[in-house]
């Protein structure tokens, strides 16, 4: 087939999920050492505390983000 398109999810436009919200806050909140809280996060945000934890559990399932357990969430490069 000389006439193959090929498509990456780059060249698709789409808006980001909740999770790659909650993801980009952590980072952006992040300060290289000390984990970001949930609770932080939901003030940030603006949104109900339930809500961003569900959102920033789906974002470490995902990969975007390690938990660590009681203290907070880290950026996946960093938590080794």
């Amino acid at each position: 087939m000389p006439y193959l398109l090929e498509f990456t999810d780059a060249d698709l436009v789409r808006p980001l999920t909740e999770p790659e919200k909650a993801a980009e806050t952590v980072r952006a909140m992040f300060d290289g050492e000390t984990p970001v809280r949930t609770k932080d996060v939901a003030t940030t945000l603006g949104r109900n505390y339930g809500t961003v934890k569900t959102h920033l559990h789906r974002a470490g399932q995902l990969g975007l983000l390690v938990n660590v357990p009681r203290r907070g969430w880290l950026v996946p490069a960093t938590a080794e």
